[in-house]
């Protein structure tokens, strides 16, 4: 069985002869203490990939947890993920959630911890429990040979003291905050590792920054690469983190395009088909989740006696319906090697991206790019302000819009002060280009339920053509103001 819990802790360093304060702050009426003795053992992959992106898994013996756990970053704290398994092997569970982590690597063990912990619960007047504050020392033993195989080959030996004070369930931060206070009045030192892992292992390897413009683009590639990683694991715990990584994949795609001479022509190539390749496949869905909610609230705008038949109903479900085979089929990509092999290139892009002779130029460099792709927007721009210009046109001004303003992003600490304008008003243009084509597919949503309407049942097409002149009257006006602002 799978347990999810949201973990908020301090940890504190303390020495061998650290004296526990008292801990019964304001609401702590009673304290019960009890010793345990754990050992853990740490996984990930050869080349750390699950540090890197601040996860911990590992398997416990001892103590009331005992099992599997899978720490991963939130908002606040972390949430751990636990598996009630004693088997040797990390859980199915556990292993299909970080394949896109790991790239399909093995996970292997890294290091063992062993813990003799004084725990003291605290509790409130109800016998509630707030938080444990741990004492816990620590005794770690560190692969330093190959952990790809089973003999771990040479060890290194780490022990030391350290509190832990997590929040449980009654608990807020107020009471974290009284805790640590007294700790710190007493000498502990808040701790620079976020796990005995972490402190046992050490920083995980680093790759070699380049310099010059380069360093700029790769600081960005960098911030998408970490975004779609940390998507894909939001992903496979059915969190709709859809959006965001599609924003993310994007932002990648169209570096790769903006800056194309600082890149090996092939390489670029190759990637940006698998960027538009994945796009696509988390379009399909955020498209959906916007006509949802769009098509949805316009129904509910209407005066109920223009709402005839199940009209609500009916968008409902055959957005739902439309959206679950478009998800699953999502999920089942990224399940697959092509899905992967793109995981592994982006990685490979993240550790020693194809430079070319061009990348190795001043960062102020980086205006021309800039005014590259502003060039290549008002182009577009102008060609679909013509008369004639069908709606292709606006949508391919958007993309050239999107692409512009990354690239200001990008490129903003090397920029004149109107960047931040340039920005805004670039966020503005694609807020009216975003509506243009939000209108544009719901519309062409709404003349099939309409035309299905009008052959079913109890069922009526008014409604729908309603809605359908609605979005072509706010198409027509939304072109108009982009042209009457912009062009």
């Amino acid at each position: 069985m799978v347990h999810q819990y949201r973990e908020v802790e301090d940890k504190y360093d303390v020495g061998p002869d650290f004296a526990l304060p008292g801990l019964a702050v304001d609401s702590v009426k009673r304290i019960e203490a009890a010793t345990y003795q754990l050992e853990a053992t740490y996984y990930d992959t050869p080349d750390a990939a699950l540090r890197r992106h601040a996860i911990t898994l590992r398997r416990r013996t001892g103590g009331k947890d005992a099992g599997w756990h899978l720490k991963v970053p939130a908002a606040v704290g972390r949430t751990e993920i636990r598996v009630d398994s004693q088997s040797a092997a990390v859980p199915r569970e556990l292993a299909t959630l970080l394949l896109g982590v790991r790239r399909g690597q093995k996970l292997v063990p890294t290091v063992t911890v062993s813990t003799t912990r004084d725990s003291h619960q605290l509790l409130d007047g109800d016998g509630r429990m707030l938080a444990e504050v741990a004492d816990d020392k620590v005794h770690t033993v560190t692969s330093t040979g190959s952990s790809a195989v089973d003999d771990w080959g040479a060890a290194r030996v780490d022990d030391w003291r350290e509190i832990e004070v997590e929040l449980a369930g009654a608990g807020d931060e107020d009471l974290l905050a009284q805790v640590g206070k007294r700790l710190r009045k007493a000498g502990a030192q808040e701790s620079l590792s976020s796990s005995k892992s972490g402190r046992a292992l050490g920083d995980p390897p680093e790759v070699t920054r380049p310099k010059q413009l380069a360093r700029l683009v790769d600081d960005y590639v960098q911030t998408q690469y970490a975004a779609i990683v940390n998507g894909d694991l939001a992903l496979r715990r059915d969190i709709n983190a859809v959006h965001k990584t599609r924003v993310a994949v994007r932002r990648l795609r169209s570096t790769v395009k903006t800056f194309g001479p600082l890149f090996d022509q092939a390489g670029a190539d190759r990637l940006e088909a698998e960027l538009v390749w994945y796009a696509s496949l988390l379009g399909d869905v955020r498209d959906l989740d916007v006509q949802g909610r769009r098509l949805s609230d316009k129904v509910a705008e209407l005066p109920k006696d223009l709402v005839i038949g199940p009209v609500a109903a009916r968008v409902e479900s055959t957005v739902a319906s439309q959206r679950a085979t478009r998800y699953n089929r999502l999920r089942r990509a990224m399940n697959g090697k092509r899905y992967l092999a793109l995981l592994t290139l982006v990685e490979q892009w993240r550790v020693d991206p194809p430079w070319t002779e061009a990348a190795d130029t001043p960062k102020k460099t980086a205006e021309t790019y800039v005014a590259a792709a502003e060039k290549t927007m008002r182009r577009r721009l102008d060609r679909a302000a013509q008369p004639e210009a069908d709606d292709d046109l606006l949508h391919s001004a958007r993309k050239a819009e999107k692409r512009y303003r990354y690239a200001c992003e990008l490129a903003q600490s090397v920029l004149s002060g109107r960047t931040e304008q340039a920005i805004d008003r670039a966020k503005a243009l694609q807020t009216l280009l975003g509506e243009f084509q939000d209108s544009v597919v719901c519309a062409a949503m709404l003349r099939q339920l309409g035309m299905r309407a009008g052959t079913s049942g109890g069922e009526n097409g008014f409604t729908y053509g309603l809605l359908y002149a609605q979005e072509w009257a706010t198409k027509r006006s939304t072109r108009a103001q982009v042209i009457r602002e912009f062009c």
